[in-house]
Formats: structure tokens, C-alpha cells, sequence
């Protein structure tokens, strides 16, 4: 893969995954702008995600015989009519509508992007090129609530989805002009043109590993404020840590990408997830060192977002032909762990004391390692 095709995928999957996450940021400038409640406009976050999780398989299933490129390229369109009627938008049922189609366009073009990125790569480089492109998703996490406030707060919160689609126009553009369509085809492997999944437990568990460490992570990002807060930090303080867990998100994703082109995604899996019980256990005991706490927040982030790409690297070793659909399933696994996370964690902070979240996640996130251990090796 080149540079400029490396570029291309990384800023259109940022784009495309930032905007799961920006109505955090503009949440307060929507609801005041339309008249609704600040609980109910968060509930475009949960819109987005089950929409992610539910359209996607069955989006990718039925685009499975057609052209790669052609299918990214016509999901960027539907995205921008998506952002179209979410920047037009003057109700809570027009603004879930626009929320819907864009997820929709999302799951398909992140899905496609990352299979095209197997395709295009050499074997040995091939986990070292997902963790490049991955990582755009990691930043999506770290700048796309920032990147919403400052632009909200500055010119109004329905500007933004105007840049979105000028951005998604030049993401647009990119393809058609770096993504060659006899590329694709030569490095298909002859004979092969629907996916076999060469083990469908190893792929289920796989999906396991991604499906427990994001419960595992959001329950205690998801309540990062106050369980910060309720230890004598600022909201400066947790808006710091945000900024740190990002920092280690995107390095974590670019250090996993390359453990699996050197010991194989299973090994990486185990060794990432469990330094990340590591991180989860000692939590607990540095709230009140605020050094500690932030480097421990770091490393916590660090080994999270490293599982990511060894998880994809696996189920790439488990099937022949197109990833599409296996990369469809971890992503509505990481959807919805992120959202079964942030249930999780609301009846734990409801019900007992929020400074032990990290040990129940602690038990969630050991469950997936265990799954791990069951993963058989497969060859490319």
C-alpha cells in the first residue's frame, strides 16, 4: 500500500468514527438550539450504536458480490445524505433518522476499508497496515468530542456536519483515484471469491476477546467524570485524563499492529489483555496519587486498544477470501460492548460504591482472556 492510499483510508475511517462519539461534545448547544432534553439528545449516542451494530452484518452480507471500491464509495454518499439530515434537522425523530443512515454508512465503510487494507497489504507487513489505518478510529475517540465543542461553540453545532461532508467528498476522491480495482482483484486468492471461515470457533472467541474488553473499558470510561471527581479531581483534571487515555489509545493501536506481524495475533491478544488486568487491578489504589493514576490511565488505554488489532489480525487468519463479514461481526461486538458497558456501569455506580468499577471489569475483561486461551493457531 502507498503512502497516499494509507492516508486516504486512515482520515476517512477518523471521519467516519468520529462521528459516533461527537454529539457528546455538542450535546448542550443541540438540546438548547431544539427544545430537548439533555437525556434525551444523549440518546442519539445509543441510536448510533445499535444502529452500528444491528445494519451492519446484514449491510456488508448483501453487498458481499459487489465491487469493494464501489461499495465504499456508495456508502460515502449514503453518509453525507445522513449528514445531510442531521445538520437540517429540527426534531429528535429527524435527528435519530440522520443518526441511523450514517451508522449505516459507517458500518459498511469502516468494514470494507479495513478489508481492502488486508487485501492491499503484504503478509508481513499486513498488522503493521491495519494498526495504521485502525488508528484512525483511535483518534476518532481522542479529537472528535474536542473537534465538535470548539467548532459547536465557535460557529454553531450544525456547521460541523457541513465540513463532515466536504471532508467525506475529498475522502471520496481519494478512492477513486488511489484504490485500483485490479489491484484488488490480483490480490484475491485465485479461485476464491465469496469468505470461508476456516474455524468458526476460533472466530466466535475471537469476537469474545473484543466483546469483553470493551464492556470492561466502559464501564469505567463511561463514568470516568465521576469517579474522578468523587476522588478530589477536577474536571480539568478528567478532561487531562481523557486526553492521556487517547494518547495511549493511538499508541496502543500501532503497538499491537506490529506484536502481530512478530508473534501472532493470539500471543498478542493474551500478553495485551492481560497487562490490561494488570492496569485495571492496581486502579483502585491510586486515586489518591494523581501522578500514578494518570500513568496507570495511559497504559490502561494503552493495552485496551492494542487488543484491537490482534483481533483482527486473528480473524484474518481464520478466514479465506473477503474479512468483510467477520470484521462486521467484531465491530457490532465492539458497539455493543460499548453500550452494554455503559449499562453495566450505571447499575454498579447505582447500587455500590463507583471506586471498585475497575474490579468489575477486572471479572469481565478475565472472562475474555480465558476465551482467549481456547483460540486455536490457524495459518494465513
Amino acid at each position: 500500500m502507498n503512502k497516499k492510499l494509507i492516508i486516504t483510508f486512515t482520515v476517512g475511517i477518523f471521519l467516519l468514527g468520529m462521528m459516533e462519539l461527537i454529539v457528546s461534545g455538542i450535546l448542550e448547544l443541540m438540546s438548547d438550539d431544539l427544545g430537548i432534553s439533555h437525556a434525551l439528545t444523549g440518546q442519539l449516542i445509543t441510536v448510533y450504536a445499535v444502529s452500528f451494530a444491528l445494519f451492519g452484518p446484514i449491510l456488508i452480507r448483501a453487498a458481499e458480490n459487489m465491487q469493494p471500491k464501489l461499495v465504499v464509495l456508495i456508502s460515502l454518499v449514503v453518509f453525507i445524505i445522513g449528514n445531510v439530515v442531521f445538520g437540517l434537522a429540527n426534531s429528535f425523530m429527524i435527528l435519530s433518522l440522520g443518526r441511523v443512515i450514517t451508522a449505516m454508512a459507517a458500518a459498511v465503510f469502516i468494514v470494507k476499508v479495513l478489508d481492502m487494507t488486508v487485501v492491499l497489504s503484504e503478509p508481513h507487513v499486513r498488522g503493521k497496515m491495519l494498526a495504521l489505518v485502525y488508528m484512525g478510529f483511535s483518534a476518532a475517540n481522542v479529537f472528535g468530542i474536542p473537534i465538535g465543542t470548539i467548532i459547536g461553540a465557535q460557529f454553531g453545532w450544525r456547521i460541523i456536519f457541513g465540513l463532515v461532508i466536504i471532508l467525506a467528498i475529498l475522502v471520496g476522491l481519494g478512492v477513486l483515484m488511489f484504490v485500483r480495482s485490479e489491484a484488488l482483484v490480483d490480490n484475491t486468492p485465485e479461485g476464491v471469491q465469496k469468505s470461508r471461515i476456516k474455524s468458526k470457533k476460533n472466530v466466535a472467541l475471537y469476537i469474545a476477546v473484543t466483546l469483553s474488553v470493551l464492556v470492561g473499558n466502559y464501564i469505567i470510561l463511561g463514568y470516568i467524570s465521576p469517579l474522578m471527581t468523587s476522588h478530589g479531581f477536577t474536571l480539568e483534571n478528567v478532561s487531562f485524563a481523557l486526553l492521556i487515555t487517547g494518547i495511549g489509545g493511538m499508541t496502543g493501536t500501532y503497538l499491537g499492529g506490529n506484536l502481530i506481524d512478530k508473534i501472532g495475533p493470539k500471543k498478542t491478544v493474551m500478553l495485551m489483555m492481560a497487562m490490561f488486568l494488570v492496569s485495571l487491578a492496581v486502579m483502585p489504589f491510586l486515586y489518591g496519587t494523581p501522578v500514578l493514576f494518570y500513568i496507570n490511565m495511559f497504559v490502561w488505554s494503552l493495552f485496551q486498544w492494542a487488543t484491537s488489532p490482534a483481533v483482527q489480525g486473528g480473524l484474518v487468519e481464520n478466514v479465506e477470501g473477503s474479512s468483510s463479514n467477520v470484521f462486521s461481526w467484531n465491530m457490532s461486538a465492539l458497539n455493543l460492548g460499548i453500550g452494554i458497558g455503559a449499562v453495566i456501569g450505571g447499575l454498579f455506580i447505582s447500587n455500590f460504591d463507583i471506586s471498585y468499577g475497575p474490579w468489575l471489569g477486572f471479572v469481565i475483561v478475565l472472562c475474555g482472556l480465558i476465551a482467549a486461551t481456547q483460540i486455536k493457531p490457524q495459518t494465513v
